[in-house]
């Protein structure tokens, strides 16, 4: 029991301001809620300035803000406030790639570790963003995709995994997709059925789409599913080339890993 007092004890003489943070009440804001009202999702950063007076004897300093969002960054006034006097937290909001309602936590910090909470909310209607921005990888041909390899990790003899793979028609004309699979480093592949379905090696059968048609601008999905029938003794990799209005484009790389 001793032991375990001590402990505490030091606990507490160690880390104090996790437990001494307590709410200033002299700082008093105008208002402690701001609503944006309904901005565009690509129109770009939103700022409110929350101004609060020093309703105490001593003077305040603000020294640091904390939000739970990377979309937040406030700028606190940085002068010693004196009592009477007015000072401001600036809020900025990010509404790009939050769409939706969204209501933000801010909680600036004073000096003797006490604090205040503000809030920033809205609504965020969609933009419409370039589809670079969202595939990072260029194909060919204006055929965007979002992986250069798609890793299916260990698939268990027996199992079946599915991963989507997703990519954008980023030219001014449709593209004709077809996707071809065939062997990389692995040997002994057999292809059927216009290359719908692949063998690599004996026991893994990959299935995906054979055909899609993606209109300018336009987004797809497709689904491509390993089937292990039999265990691998090794990595095996296979190479999934999309051909684009009959022209071969770059490849894809898909890697199925053998069960410990």
């Amino acid at each position: 029991m001793r032991l375990l007092t001590t402990l505490i004890t030091m606990l507490i003489t160690i880390w104090p301001p996790a437990i001494a943070q307590t709410l200033n009440e002299s700082v008093r804001f105008d208002e402690k809620i701001y609503d944006f009202g309904t901005i565009g999702e690509t129109d770009g950063k939103v700022t409110h300035r929350f101004v609060f007076t020093n309703t105490g004897r001593d003077t305040v300093t603000l020294v640091r803000t904390r939000s739970g969002c990377s979309c937040v960054h406030a700028e606190v006034s940085r002068r010693p406030v004196l009592p009477g006097r007015t000072g401001y937290v600036d809020v900025t909001f990010d509404p790009d790639y939050r769409p939706g309602h969204f209501s933000k936590e801010i909680v600036v910090f004073s000096t003797d570790n006490r604090y205040n909470r503000i809030w920033v909310k809205g609504d965020v209607t969609p933009g419409i963003h370039p589809l670079t921005e969202k595939y990072r990888y260029d194909y060919g041909h204006g055929l965007l995709m979002e992986y250069k390899v798609m890793n299916f990790g260990t698939v268990p003899q027996g199992t079946t995994r599915t991963r989507s793979l997703s990519f954008g028609n980023n030219s001014t004309g449709t593209l004709n997709l077809t996707f071809h699979i065939n062997s990389g480093e692995t040997k002994g592949n057999r292809l059927y059925d216009s290359a719908a379905s692949a063998v690599i090696p004996a026991g893994l059968i990959i299935d995906i789409p054979e055909r899609y048609l993606l209109k300018p601008g336009e987004e797809g999905k497709i689904d491509v599913t390993v089937r292990m029938l039999t265990q691998l003794d090794s990595m095996a990799t296979v190479v999934i080339t999309p051909v684009a209005n009959g022209f071969t484009l770059q490849p894809l790389t898909l890697t199925v890993h053998p069960a410990k």
